[in-house]
């Protein structure tokens, strides 16, 4: 049995695997950090987004719960790591995502920075 693009996701986030997510993101994509202000439409950019996001100290993503329905599905997630002041963060956030045959063809990621960049 084969997984589809949101549990390939979910699996490559945990395992902070940004070559793994960006081949998941069909030719065209649409990538918004609503709360950076930032949309990637290549996948150079995302990898650049997905490397800096992973490099933080102690980063992870936890307590991940999917669904999908159709062609939309969503994520909610804990993202945690270190911040720059040497402290413990712990952020929960929400993907909502629009999938083509062949992938991910939307996501728009919602959270609250703020606990990270203290």
């Amino acid at each position: 049995m084969s997984t589809g693009p949101l549990e390939a996701g979910v699996a490559a986030l945990q395992a902070l695997d940004a070559e793994t997510l960006v081949q998941l993101y069909v030719d065209g994509f649409v990538f918004e950090d609503v709360a950076a202000g930032e949309t990637i439409t290549s996948r150079e950019g995302l990898f650049g987004y997905f490397k800096a996001l992973f490099s933080l100290p102690d980063v992870g993503f936890s307590d991940v719960g999917t669904f999908e329905c159709g062609d939309k599905g969503a994520a909610e997630w804990i993202w945690s790591g270190t911040n720059r002041r040497g402290e413990a963060f712990s952020v929960k956030g929400v993907s909502i995502f629009e999938f083509a045959a062949a992938g991910i063809k939307r996501e728009t990621i919602f959270y609250d920075p703020r606990p990270a960049l203290s």
